[in-house]
């Protein structure tokens, strides 16, 4: 096993003594062996890729408090029934935040949609399965254009169903950079903002996701179905605007 300080040294350089404590709990508890180096960075958050006791990969997400925008980050919180005891406190909302990229995770992957797999949160520190293949991260689907588009379309489509329809779940920032490509199969990602059906501006995220998706999908030229046909299927009434169909 290696040495402590080496198994979390990249951290030191990184994060604050605060984070710190939270990795060397998790690492205390089983969930961390060591950590191998970062997948990706962020102005809000950095993911790394580590090792749990088993010699499996697995992805560590860590949210920036300092950095954080945490004012945009209330915005998905305040009104969301799970977590209504939150404090409009900087330290408060990103912790919130890590719990609640967990639950929509937990959610989404309970009905099948292709996810990371939550492992645990505590504090600003988020464990899910790793996606991706010896060490390597699947690549964002925006820069690894999917062979079947229109199958993936379809995909897509049926996940936002899904999510909305089984789970009571909206991404609410769904596109192109937020799927990865893992042997040719969508797995949607950065789920953190995501809102139960019944927040005030769910639907507004939703027809954004479905609109994002839609015009991706136009680029790559497959011939897209109608935004209000889409908005009818998942939401089983007719699109309305201002009142008006």
């Amino acid at each position: 096993m290696r040495k402590e300080k080496e198994k979390f040294k990249i951290f030191k350089e990184v994060f604050d003594e605060s984070t710190m404590r939270t990795i060397y709990k998790l690492s205390s508890d089983g969930y961390i062996d060591y950590v191998i180096g970062p997948v990706s960075t962020g102005k809000e958050a950095n993911v790394f890729l580590g090792k749990n006791f088993d010699d499996e990969d697995i992805a560590i997400k860590i949210y920036r408090i300092e950095t954080s925008n945490f004012k945009n980050m209330w915005k998905y919180i305040h009104g969301d029934k799970r977590f209504e005891k939150v404090k409009k406190r900087k330290r408060d909302i990103v912790f919130a935040w890590a719990k609640k990229e967990l639950k929509n995770l937990e959610l989404a992957s309970k009905i099948g949609i292709n996810v990371p797999k939550p492992i645990i949160s505590r504090n600003n520190v988020l464990i899910m399965e790793f996606i991706g293949e010896n060490g390597i991260s699947a690549p964002i689907a925006k820069f690894f254009t999917p062979k079947k588009p229109k199958s993936w379309l379809s995909k897509i489509l049926n996940s936002i169903k899904d999510l909305y329809q089984k789970a009571g779940l909206i991404h609410g920032d769904l596109s192109e950079y937020n799927i990865l490509n893992y042997k040719e199969e969508p797995y949607i990602i950065d789920i953190g903002q995501g809102v139960l059906k019944d927040h005030p501006i769910a639907i507004e995220l939703l027809e954004n996701d479905i609109n994002n998706i839609l015009k991706w999908f136009k680029k790559l030229g497959v011939k897209i179905p109608e935004f209000k046909k889409v908005y009818k299927e998942i939401l089983g009434q007719e699109y309305r605007k201002n009142g008006k169909v």
